[in-house]
């Protein structure tokens, strides 16, 4: 049989052809034309090596291509990551409810003070799912801050706490390497932050007593305040009134000034912090002061008024009080609220006081001092 040479050139041209326009939707796929797929080599950038033949790659790229559309997708970054990110907080004046289901008759799980929250888990009208404290409840989303939102009132309540991330690091009286040294902490502790500035970070030591860190070695983060469950707060109420009593039938008591039970774990949590390990009288000596204060009317007209007063009392506002609400106050401290509540009282009137370390006396008209502090008159 014999084969016409014509043929055989036919043949050869109509497979370059070919070979040139799968090269061109081959360049379309990837790029635009005359760029070519990372896998090519440098050789083949004006042209395409195929089967020991070339093709050009402007002529290819000439070729009609039908059902291909080029569109400029534009490229987007999603934001980075924040800390305020599913997050949210309460934001009240006294506490708010964290209930089983989304509506006000459901069943009460726990307490978020003003400051507690925790991460959303879930919304629905009108209310959020936050896991907090080790609780999982719904709160009324009207009383809650979210996301950067919750910036502002972190700043104003001190919800920032810093962990210190090296293995000893100094606490210095004032933000200068040349301060007296008036502490040290530990790596892995962590204290409410107050301010920060000029790579130093002035901390809550104690209810008292603040210092200076340097920022280089602590890691500043969002630390609100944890739900507390009902059945911690009934525990504490319950056994403050069982300690050294005999059971009798439950009489409600008759309070100088108005206070709930919510108040009660409240003002106990306050007088803990700043009483710390004194005596029944220092801490009867505080819980006195708080109601001498609701008494005035200078700082508001309710337990919860007073003690989130503006520079009344640091630790309410840093960060530290959250912690004894959370951990719970002692009997002792819940004892000597009561009694202060139903009209003891070991201070007089007076309306300040400050560590007895700490106290100016001489500028002091008069003063008495009770486990630790010192209570005056200006």
């Amino acid at each position: 049989m014999k084969h016409s040479w014509k043929n055989t050139r036919r043949t050869r041209t109509v497979a370059i052809t070919a070979a040139a326009i799968a090269a061109a939707f081959t360049l379309t796929a990837f790029s635009s034309p005359g760029h070519l797929p990372p896998s090519l080599p440098e050789t083949a950038k004006e042209g395409i090596i195929t089967d020991g033949g070339s093709v050009n790659v402007k002529a290819a790229a000439a070729v009609p291509q039908v059902g291909i559309e080029r569109k400029e997708v534009p490229v987007t970054h999603a934001p980075a990551a924040s800390e305020y990110d599913n997050k949210a907080v309460a934001n009240v004046t006294d506490v708010l409810n964290l209930r089983a289901e989304p509506s006000l008759d459901s069943k009460v799980l726990g307490k978020c003070y003003r400051g507690a929250g925790g991460t959303v888990l879930e919304k629905k009208d009108g209310w959020t799912k936050i896991r907090s404290g080790g609780l999982e409840g719904w709160l009324k989303n009207d009383y809650l801050v979210f996301g950067q939102d919750i910036k502002p009132l972190a700043k104003e309540l001190g919800l920032f706490t810093a962990r210190v991330t090296t293995q000893t690091l100094h606490v210095r009286e004032t933000p200068s390497t040349d301060a007296a040294i008036i502490g040290l902490a530990a790596a892995d502790d962590y204290y409410p932050v107050l301010e920060e500035s000029d790579g130093w970070i002035k901390v809550q030591l104690s209810s008292d007593t603040s210092g200076y860190v340097s920022s280089q070695y602590t890691n500043v983060s969002l630390t609100p305040g944890k739900a507390v469950s009902i059945e911690a707060e009934q525990a504490a109420l319950k056994a403050s009134e069982n300690k050294g009593q005999k059971k009798k039938e439950e009489e409600k008591p008759k309070y100088v000034i108005n206070a709930s039970s919510d108040e009660i774990y409240l003002m106990a949590a306050c007088v803990m912090m700043e009483s710390g390990s004194y005596s029944y009288d220092g801490q009867l000596a505080v819980a006195s002061v708080i109601v001498n204060r609701v008494k005035s009317g200078r700082w508001g007209s309710s337990i919860t008024d007073v003690i989130y007063a503006d520079g009344q009392f640091p630790g309410a506002t840093s960060g530290l009080l959250d912690k004894y609400l959370a951990k719970g106050p002692s009997s002792e401290a819940l004892k000597a609220t009561k009694a202060a509540l139903s009209g003891s009282n070991n201070i007089g009137d007076y309306l300040f006081f400050n560590s007895a370390k700490r106290a100016d006396y001489n500028n002091y008209s008069s003063y008495t001092v009770v486990g630790g502090n010192c209570f005056y008159k200006k």
